[in-house]
């Protein structure tokens, strides 16, 4: 059995663990991962052996879309961020389509069902049953049937309690060997809150390091802006920011945070899933983050504390407590 799945950007951000996670789950598919911007995520599946990956130029994707599904019968084709496609596959190429939906802002996903041919969609997914009702108030009323929820899968094989917990090993910086780390995840915009987390921080003893993991940024000026949030706040020493890691050296990062009393913070404003806090969480890492409706599936962990969102002062406040300190300083 063969899967197909388009994506615009080939990374190591979270679509890289939505197939890393159903690869793992389903390891007697074969999954064809076609991509059409290299974004640094070539090498991110060599360990699985059924998961190849494609990059084709977006100018030439028709033809070879058209090639490729007239030679594979595929069980499922899904396509994720990529109206266009979706279209060509159901419409003009007569293919059963599964739409698949991760962003958390409803904007962008708006104008994406604005943009596909609705109709000809066979299914519409969404990984939280959170966003799954946001979204199907957004559907016609004839395809909300359509529309069913696909819980996103942990690759347990990386991210679990046991493995390398040596990330710390060999770090150029002193400070880090005798540290707390305090382990972010996402992206530079405005959704993903980081200044939220600069703030809380700079609001935290020094001995409080913060460890930043971002995919390959397109505009320098979201990462100038998160480096100049550093600067005025006072904390550029006490960040450590890393590109386009791993999935193995994400869990090591957790497990390694962990051991030495650190958390994952999570400062997004809005998402869809979590995908990092599922994975620290199945590596025992400790978690505080704001307070979102989708997050009601961690509800039961007791490594999740979470605070009114948008409060830095509630969020440092968690941290410290989970370090044994008392208060804000």
């Amino acid at each position: 059995m063969r899967k197909l799945i388009v994506y615009p950007n080939c990374s190591k951000g979270g679509v890289s663990s939505v197939i890393r996670g159903r690869a793992r789950d389903e390891p007697n598919v074969e999954f064809d991962a076609l991509f059409f911007n290299d974004k640094g995520g070539l090498n991110a599946f060599d360990d699985l052996e059924n998961v190849t990956v494609r990059i084709i130029r977006s100018d030439r994707s028709t033809n070879y879309l058209t090639y490729l599904t007239s030679t594979v019968q595929y069980a499922e084709i899904s396509v994720l961020s990529h109206p266009a496609t979706a279209n060509l596959l159901s419409v003009e190429l007569g293919h059963s389509v599964t739409y698949e939906f991760h962003s958390s802002d409803l904007s962008v996903i708006e104008r994406e069902i604005n943009a596909l041919e609705v109709f000809r969609i066979a299914k519409i997914v969404a990984p939280s049953g959170y966003m799954a009702g946001l979204i199907e108030g957004m559907l016609p009323e004839s395809v909300k049937s359509r529309i069913e929820m696909r819980p996103n899968l942990v690759d347990r094989h990386c991210f679990s309690p046991d493995g390398r917990a040596d990330f710390f090993d060999g770090s150029k910086f002193k400070a880090d060997s005798s540290s707390i780390p305090l382990v972010w995840v996402g992206r530079f915009d405005l959704g993903k809150g980081y200044q939220f987390f600069v703030r809380t921080l700079a609001q935290l003893p020094n001995e409080f390091i913060g460890h930043v993991i971002v995919s390959i940024e397109d505009d320098p000026h979201r990462a100038n802006r998160f480096l100049s949030e550093c600067s005025e706040l006072g904390v550029s020493d006490r960040v450590r920011l890393y590109l386009n890691l791993p999935q193995s050296r994400i869990a090591s990062l957790f497990r390694s945070a962990r051991d030495k009393g650190g958390m994952l913070v999570s400062t997004s404003l809005k998402e869809s899933f979590g995908y990092s806090i599922a994975e620290a969480a199945a590596c025992s890492l400790p978690i505080a983050a704001f307070d979102l409706p989708v997050l009601a599936m961690f509800e039961d962990s007791a490594q999740l504390v979470s605070v009114p969102t948008g409060s830095v002062q509630a969020l440092a406040a968690a941290i410290l407590e989970s370090a044994g300190r008392e208060k804000v300083v």
